[in-house]
């Protein structure tokens, strides 16, 4: 059974939400952090880092004075757990290349840099952009740099938000740098993109 399902299972239909105090409503989100945290440690996750995941989520949940919207509470806490073991499977199971790549995207907003990869996939710093260059063909700064040049693009498609906002949100140092390299690699500005994206759709 998948973590994302559990919230689906017979486990919620024991409390009666309109009426529960907020002491029942505690113990009933502590046994629930207690079953996923015994899920994920099924599926492989280390004991200890899930000891110290379960404990600090029962004093956060021990320190709240009321839960405003309980059932998406269930549901942060849910999509939480995914998250982690999801993140560790990537991280401790997928070659090398790959764990590089999904770390990339998970934080194209980021300033990233070698040491925070190597340290996030558990490798070392020298290693990175040969095993990646062999596998995808291009260095991991450029993998970086398309990456954020592509979700630069959405933004400028999907919303008006003003240049120096988008180079500010990826993470480039200044706006000018961020043109400079969206025009590198796309040949056209972040502005004439925007203005003549439809356009040039159209007549494709």
């Amino acid at each position: 059974m998948a973590i994302e399902k559990l919230p689906n299972i017979h486990f919620f239909d024991a409390l009666d939400i309109d009426h529960a105090t907020l002491r029942q409503k505690k113990d009933f989100i502590v046994s629930y952090i207690a079953i996923l945290t015994h899920a994920i440690e099924q599926w492989g996750y280390p004991v200890d880092r899930a000891f110290k995941i379960q404990t600090d989520l029962v004093n956060e949940i021990e320190h709240a004075i009321n839960f405003p919207d309980f059932i998406n509470t269930l549901n942060g806490v849910t999509w939480f757990y995914f998250k982690t073991i999801q993140n560790y499977r990537i991280h401790n199971f997928l070659p090398l290349p790959d764990r590089i790549m999904s770390y990339i995207n998970e934080h194209v907003c980021d300033n990233i840099n070698l040491d925070d990869i190597a340290k996030a996939v558990h490798a070392s710093k020298k290693n990175l952009n040969p095993a990646f260059k062999e596998k995808f063909g291009i260095t991991i700064t450029q993998f970086i740099r398309k990456n954020k040049i592509d979700r630069a693009k959405e933004i400028l498609i999907v919303s008006d938000a003003p240049i120096p906002d988008i180079a500010k949100q990826l993470a480039f140092s200044t706006p000018s740098y961020f043109i400079k390299t969206f025009k590198k690699v796309t040949g056209l500005t972040p502005k004439y993109f925007r203005n003549h994206f439809l356009e040039d759709e159209l007549n494709q």
